[in-house]
């Protein structure tokens, strides 16, 4: 059996990268619950995104992280307007096969490598070390880090987490995607935090507005 970590890389790259219809096929399904806005639920709603991909679209991966069944891909997504979209996307795998999604997108802003640069692969620190650090961190109102990397914000203003529905950690990365609040809207609160030693030392961050409609009903949590 193929390792999460590998199945959602090669599925996103054939997927995005080379725009491989067949890549539904080998890696998707036959269960698939989405959350996203972007598709209907089940892989009639991958098919129907695949095909609506506007032209010049291409996809950059930056960073592959895996926590058991849930891999979380951090990139770059052009051609859906004049300014790239930073992405993070949510997998989670039984198998071989990717049988969920969740994600959140917002526009760069300035230059976009900006928001995504920074170390890519997770070091060999201990996962579970991090993870207890960079959550006591968000716990304690996430206080500002050496590196804040640009944020990719499709809502503007400070932020307030109500609940953390999702923790991937990975070496020295720790992922968290959060239900909460931003500029008194609700909104989607993804967060990235490298850890060295007993500290959060940089972090990346992306806030997205919950959808008011979605075309499935599976919520984005």
């Amino acid at each position: 059996m193929t390792d999460p970590r590998t199945t959602v890389s090669t599925a996103v790259s054939r997927l995005f990268g080379e725009k491989d219809a067949s890549a539904i096929d080998d890696f998707f399904g036959p269960v698939y619950v989405q959350h996203s806005a972007l598709g209907v639920d089940g892989l009639p709603g991958i098919r129907g995104l695949l095909a609506g991909l506007p032209d010049g679209f291409r996809y950059e991966l930056v960073r592959v992280l895996a926590d058991g069944d849930l891999v979380v891909t951090h990139g770059l997504y052009y051609g859906y307007g004049a300014a790239p979209v930073v992405g993070f996307d949510v997998w989670r795998v039984e198998g071989d096969r990717i049988v969920e999604h969740w994600d959140a997108l917002a526009p760069s802003v300035g230059d976009a490598t900006a928001a995504v640069d920074g170390p890519v692969a997770p070091s060999s620190s201990d996962a579970e070390a991090s993870r207890g650090l960079a959550l006591a961190h968000l716990g304690a109102g996430r206080a500002a880090v050496a590196v804040e990397h640009t944020p990719a914000l499709a809502i503007a203003g400070p932020y307030a987490v109500d609940a953390v529905h999702t923790v991937i950690a990975d070496g020295d990365f720790v992922f968290t995607r959060s239900e909460g609040r931003a500029a008194e809207a609700k909104a989607i609160l993804n967060d990235l935090w490298r850890v060295e030693g007993d500290a959060v030392v940089e972090h990346w961050t992306l806030i997205a507005p919950v959808p008011a409609t979605l075309p499935h009903d599976n919520g984005v949590f």
